[in-house]
């Protein structure tokens, strides 16, 4: 393996020199530099990246933390981050908790330790910030951990409100809910009350079965939905604050002879791509995952000449497809 020794050595100059070279440090004469490039390239020597953030005060590395990288939302949440942060000249770190208290503190020690240049959190483990210590700026997706860090998220009041009308538009008056929990304190829990409040004005009032955090994390509500679903006939009407659950409700109701849309309507939540991939087709309420991705990476990026709001919200739309 080609060192910074082999290359000073043959371009004849010093290891500092090279090194101050590769770190932008100090005066550099353009003939010392030329003369080293065309080492390095001779060489086909490889400059160690992590090796030379790890020796700068701020690293461009951004720390990402996120329960799973299995769930197709986060995965879109990866996927955005990544390319906004690589479009900066930033590295991603990659950091899954698992939902595990223990692990996101031990991820923070060990993001401080190496200097990040900020941690975008968008896992749901609540009530851990007072415990740790972070100089570079936090910024979460979806989640308000504190009054006093930043939150990028969709309207999610305003999507519940979109998909309530829309049910009832299409005549449904015995409407269920199914979120993830809402016994988290996830902004995302806006979502049953922006579906509520509207229903309400209507004199309606919907029910609500509350899934667990494992059946969040294994995408299977299987064991949940389908003893409630028949001992509810009734139903005409589903918001489930994901499209996995929304495309379950559809599964379990071609299996009992439930004609979806003609005797239930369901409405699921992020339009990820199995919503436009599914049969029938999910119609959902649209986050606009990369505009979340974008505003939380540019947060941390530029938080030396913009100050971070405290609050980003985009809008949702609501997209139409063949379940309702």
């Amino acid at each position: 393996m080609i060192t910074q020794e082999d290359v000073a050595k043959h371009a004849g100059v010093t290891v500092t020199t090279v090194s101050r070279m590769l770190n932008n440090r100090g005066p550099i004469s353009a003939k010392t530099r030329e003369k080293i490039l065309k080492t390095m390239e001779e060489l086909d020597y490889k400059p160690n990246e992590i090796a030379q953030f790890l020796s700068k005060k701020t690293q461009k590395i951004i720390g990402l933390i996120v329960p799973s990288a299995s769930n197709y939302f986060f995965c879109k949440i990866i996927e955005g981050v990544e390319r906004y942060a690589a479009g900066y000249g930033y590295k991603v770190f990659l950091c899954t908790s698992y939902h595990e208290k223990e692990k996101e503190l031990e991820y923070f020690g060990m993001l401080r330790a190496n200097k990040v240049a900020g941690i975008i959190l968008a896992s749901r483990t609540q009530d851990f910030m007072d415990e740790i210590r972070f100089d570079s700026p936090v910024v979460t997706i979806d989640r308000q951990i504190s009054p006093r860090i930043p939150l990028v998220c969709s309207d999610n009041y305003g999507g519940g409100v979109l998909a309530a009308e829309h049910l009832l538009e299409k005549g449904c008056r015995r409407m269920v809910y199914f979120p993830g929990s809402l016994t988290l304190n996830m902004d995302a829990n806006r979502r049953f009350a922006g579906f509520a409040d509207t229903l309400a004005r209507y004199g309606l009032k919907p029910a609500a079965l509350e899934l667990s955090e494992e059946q969040f994390y294994s995408m299977d509500y299987e064991e949940t939905l389908t003893p409630f679903m028949r001992e509810h006939p009734e139903i005409d009407g589903v918001f489930a604050s994901n499209d996995v659950i929304a495309s379950q409700i559809i599964r379990y109701c071609l299996r009992a002879g439930i004609a979806v849309p003609g005797m239930l309507k369901v409405v699921g939540y992020d339009d990820i791509a199995l919503a436009n991939l599914y049969t029938p087709g999910i119609t959902t309420i649209r986050q606009p995952v990369d505009d979340m991705c974008r505003s939380a990476v540019e947060s941390i990026v530029n938080r030396a000449e913009k100050a971070i709001p405290l609050n980003t919200v985009f809008p949702v739309s609501l997209i139409k497809r063949e379940s309702t």
